[in-house]
């Protein structure tokens, strides 16, 4: 029977590299969703654009849907993470600054944006169970200020801050998509005083 002999040494993968190895699929995975979308992506094509053969992405992503939810949540990670505000900072002021972070992030990663803003939206059934497992956090951290709002009277009572959280990210959300459309009037630069005076300021009092 053929098989490796005893003596052959095993090649062991550093920490590093695997870590290494992992970002290249990612950043791969990002081309590709934003490209063509979870449906349209090619798994095996992810794998190869990075550098590795067809399989190797097995061995770091148990699916096309893992790897695409992974992205989604390193884009809220960045987010949640990027946040501070300053003391006494009023809940308009607050969301604004997450705006103008989710907007940062998207300037410095294009393929990422198009895949969080534009490819989330269009996901139903199990996939949105992915989406809403993804994106918990910012929509955790959105809500906190939201009902710290209402408690201080910033915020109109009446809707759940839940809810309001989710209607904000929507319409930041729509907005980005339009400002990053090809044949749009709108850029990144005018997401923010949209989202003001489109929303805000018929959400705070």
């Amino acid at each position: 029977m053929w098989g490796i002999p005893h003596n052959t040494p095993m090649v062991r993968i550093s920490a590093s590299e695997r870590s290494a190895t992992r970002q290249r699929l990612i950043d791969a995975g990002k081309v590709e969703f934003a490209a063509r979308g979870l449906a349209g992506a090619r798994f095996d094509e992810i794998a190869l654009a990075a550098g590795h053969a067809k399989g190797t992405i097995y061995n770091y992503f148990d699916s096309k849907e893992a790897l695409f939810f992974t992205i989604v949540k390193d884009w809220c990670t960045q987010l949640v993470a990027g946040f501070v505000t300053a003391n006494g900072a009023s809940a308009r002021e607050q969301l604004l600054e997450i705006a103008r972070l989710d907007v940062e992030i998207a300037r410095k990663d294009l393929d990422l944006a198009r895949v969080v803003i534009n490819q989330l939206p269009g996901l139903v059934g199990d996939h949105r169970v992915g989406v809403e497992t993804a994106i918990g956090p910012g929509i955790d951290l959105l809500t906190a200020v939201i009902v710290a709002g209402q408690e201080r009277g910033e915020v109109l009572a009446g809707q759940s801050a839940r809810t309001l959280a989710r209607l904000f990210l929507n319409v930041l959300s729509a907005i980005e998509q339009e400002a990053l459309a090809s044949d749009s009037e709108l850029g990144l630069d005018d997401v923010l005083p949209l989202v003001d005076g489109c929303f805000l300021r018929g959400l705070v009092q």
